[in-house]
């Protein structure tokens, strides 16, 4: 596993994330409400875990899976400010920390689906 992968592609999901929220507010979409924030990290997470696992070569699973770990971090501070979670914080930090890891690995594995290329027909 290499550790620029991760970092890449945590500022790949926190990238895509911003320009997801920004396209959405640009709609007229309230990106503090919760449904909004979940569906824009969901396919943040999702692509970015998915050119992760597309673009670093070798099995890169666990690199999409750790960069958007690192990515929920960043997410998570962005949403206490957002929705003022309060002393929600600590529940709030494991469940987004193992969301983003469900999703990296997610959208990690459709990368590398993507990377090997259709199966061999028999």
């Amino acid at each position: 596993m290499e550790w620029r992968w991760v970092l890449v592609g945590a500022l790949i999901v926190l990238g895509l994330e911003t320009l997801i929220g920004a396209t959405l507010a640009a709609f007229g979409q309230d990106v503090a409400s919760l449904g909004v924030f979940l569906f824009a990290t969901t396919v943040a997470f999702l692509i970015g875990g998915g050119v992760i696992g597309w673009m670093s070569p070798g099995y890169t699973l666990w690199e999409a899976g750790f960069a958007s770990v690192l990515a929920a971090l960043g997410t998570v501070g962005l949403a206490v400010r957002l929705l003022h979670f309060g002393d929600g914080f600590y529940v709030t930090v494991p469940v987004a920390l193992a969301f983003g890891l469900l999703c990296g690995l997610a959208g990690g594995r459709i990368g590398e689906r993507i990377q090997e290329g259709p199966a061999p027909r028999d």
